[in-house]
């Protein structure tokens, strides 16, 4: 045996972390590299972390609402006769682009209810239910969203822009926030336009269900008031 192979073979394993070999080791055995320790380690932390941390509610925590319409409510307007409407899609605020229910706690301080959640965006909910509601209004032949309007037909175009669509705790009485921009043209050009703020109404604190019913009025009348409009043009 060459006195390189015995200094090899008996040679002191590397020491892990500032730990020295203990007395006895068997000699030649491979030690563990630092790189595979600190990996191992790492391993371990997230590990254990994935079961204290959840980035989500627990299963079965969360409350999921709809804006819903009455389309009855349009039932007495009446027209000249039938056109066509096509509505845009909705415009919202970037703090309103998201699942979670918004309710304003100061002027500019708000909380985002993650355990309450729209089961829609926002935007999308809105062009529904005011899709839905003109339908069925006597001066309306038909509503448009996303498909090409009919050739050689004269139709009014719909744009909306949310400034606001909220609870409102500001005060001592809880309130709900609901404003909109909204322009009405034909022929690329404005018809009509105006800034909609819906009637006070108040909901309970807590009871996102009641909040979710008293926006769901607010884009109503919103429709009552599209309707009214486009129904005196003709």
């Amino acid at each position: 045996m060459t006195l390189l192979n015995f200094l090899i073979r008996h040679r002191t394993p590397r020491p892990v972390y500032g730990v020295p070999a203990l007395a006895g080791s068997v000699p030649g055995r491979r030690t563990v590299s630092m790189l595979t320790v600190r990996c191992l380690m790492i391993s371990s932390l997230l590990v254990a972390l994935s079961g204290c941390l959840s980035l989500k509610p627990a299963g079965g925590d969360e409350h999921y609402y709809l804006l819903t319409g009455d389309s009855s409510l349009l039932a007495s307007a009446r027209g000249a006769r039938p056109c066509v409407v096509r509505i845009l899609p909705v415009e919202v605020p970037n703090y309103l682009q998201t699942r979670d229910m918004v309710v304003r706690t100061s002027s500019n301080e708000m909380i985002f209810a993650t355990f309450h959640q729209w089961a829609e965006p926002l935007d999308a909910g809105v062009r529904r239910v005011l899709t839905e509601d003109l339908r069925t209004a006597p001066a309306i032949r038909e509503v448009l969203t996303d498909e090409p309007p009919p050739a050689n037909t004269n139709v009014y175009v719909i744009s909306i822009q949310i400034l606001a669509c909220e609870g409102n705790q500001t005060n001592s009485q809880s309130s709900v926030l609901f404003k909109a921009c909204w322009e009405i043209s034909k022929s690329d050009r404005a018809v009509a336009r105006g800034i909609f703020n819906a009637q006070p109404a108040t909901w309970r604190p807590g009871d996102y269900n009641d909040l979710a019913i008293q926006l769901s009025r607010a884009v109503e009348d919103l429709g009552k008031l599209l309707n009214k409009t486009i129904s005196s043009q003709d």
